[in-house]
C-alpha cells in the first residue's frame, strides 16, 4: 500500500503544472515575470569541437537540437557553445562539422 502511494505521488509530480510551463518563457515585456532580452556577445572560434575536447575542454551540457546536438564546454575560464551538424548521406554534407562560439 505504501509503495502504491509513493508511485502515485511521484506521478503527480511528473504531471504538475510546473512541468507544463513553456521554456524559455514567451518573448515580450508584457509577459509577467519575464526578464529583458539583452544582447549577448558570441565570439566565433575556429577550433572544431573534437579538437577542443582533445585539448582538455570539459563537456558541461549536451542537448539534441533540430540540426544535431548542441553542447556547452568549459575551457579554462571560458564557456563555449558548439552546434554539431551530422553528415548527410547523398548530399554535400558528407562529414560531421561543428560551429563553436566563446560566450565570455
Amino acid at each position: 500500500m505504501k509503495i502504491t502511494a509513493l508511485i502515485l505521488s511521484s506521478l503527480t509530480l511528473l504531471v504538475s503544472p510546473l512541468s507544463l510551463a513553456q521554456w524559455p518563457p514567451e518573448t515580450g515585456a508584457k509577459v509577467p515575470g519575464n526578464t529583458l532580452e539583452l544582447p549577448t556577445t558570441l565570439k566565433p572560434i575556429s577550433v572544431p569541437l573534437d579538437k577542443l575536447l582533445n585539448e582538455g575542454a570539459t563537456l558541461i551540457t549536451a542537448q539534441r537540437d533540430t540540426n544535431g546536438p548542441t553542447v556547452t564546454l568549459r575551457r579554462g575560464k571560458h564557456y563555449i557553445m558548439c552546434s554539431v551538424m551530422g553528415a548527410v548521406s547523398g548530399e554535400d554534407q558528407n562529414i560531421a562539422t561543428s560551429r563553436c562560439y566563446e560566450m565570455n
